[in-house]
């Protein structure tokens, strides 16, 4: 049975190449085709400074992890980046166990993402 997950696209004013991703539902190996095929969409599209906004994802898994490190790595290559944040505590643990905290970069809010692009 294959996870739910939905993204949801907003722009980001004042950030050039840019796009809020805001994920809802799980992220694990059932699902992580769609959230590639998206993100990599978008990436191909010129959208190279991303930023993830967790705040409703539920659960990630190793897989979703793997594809979250290899999405920053994508971005950087392109001359942008790939951000994280309103990481929930459950998910936070995580990517904690899995060692990726000094991998990702990760805030705490949407706003501190935002201005972090703007410093």
């Amino acid at each position: 049975m294959q996870s739910k997950i939905e993204l949801v696209y907003e722009d980001i004013d004042g950030v050039d190449s840019s796009k809020l991703i805001l994920l809802q539902g799980d992220l694990d190996a059932t699902n992580v085709e769609t959230v590639v095929e998206n993100v990599f969409g978008l990436i191909d599209e010129g959208f190279v400074n991303i930023i993830a906004d967790f705040k409703e994802l539920r659960y990630v898994n190793s897989t979703g992890l793997g594809i979250l490190l290899h999405f920053s790595k994508t971005a950087k290559e392109r001359g942008g980046s790939f951000k994280v944040c309103s990481v929930n505590e459950n998910v936070y643990e995580i990517i904690d166990i899995i060692g990726a905290t000094t991998l990702l970069d990760i805030y705490n809010t949407r706003e501190e993402a935002i201005n972090s692009y703007k410093e």
